[in-house]
């Protein structure tokens, strides 16, 4: 009986500190992408069902937060936000992460970079003075760790 108070306690103190994952509209995501910030902004497009996305997001949860602050995007739909949740809860993920709130994505692709086809994963990265750099690819540890290197030196 202990065992199982002591379960149940444990259960509910972990889910009690799990992620939420909140909505963002398209205008709040673009307020977000050009409010200056002393720090890069890696903003991370993913979804649930995207298994390149789901394999990278470790990298992106262990960017030197003094360098660089991560958003993660999911494009899931609203009624898939239970996938969603259970991708950042077995991933670990600490960085703030937001559900897009806009279901044309033709709207939302050309409005976060007119080149982006709409394949994920993507990352945009916007250092300090506001510059945006945009991939639409999957990134490997080393990779990222580079990029965020390279374009954090630019806030200086």
């Amino acid at each position: 009986m202990k065992i199982l108070a002591l379960t149940l306690i444990l259960i509910s103190a972990t889910a009690s500190h799990a992620q939420e994952i909140n909505m963002i509209s398209l205008e709040s995501l673009n307020k977000l992408i050009e409010s200056p910030d002393k720090k890069l902004k890696v903003i991370n497009f993913w979804a649930s069902w995207c298994r390149p996305c789901i394999m990278e997001m470790p990298h992106f949860e262990a960017i030197d937060k003094t360098k660089a602050t991560v958003y993660f995007i999911t494009l899931d739909h609203p009624q898939d936000i239970a996938k969603a949740q259970r991708m950042v809860e077995k991933n670990g993920i600490k960085s703030k992460v937001l559900l897009l709130d806009e279901k044309d994505a033709d709207k939302y692709i050309t409005a976060i970079n007119e080149d982006w086809s709409g394949a994920i994963p993507a990352t945009l990265f916007v250092d300090a003075r506001g510059r945006k750099y945009f991939h639409e690819k999957a990134f490997d540890k080393p990779e990222l760790e580079n990029y965020v290197k390279k374009y954090s030196s630019y806030n200086k």
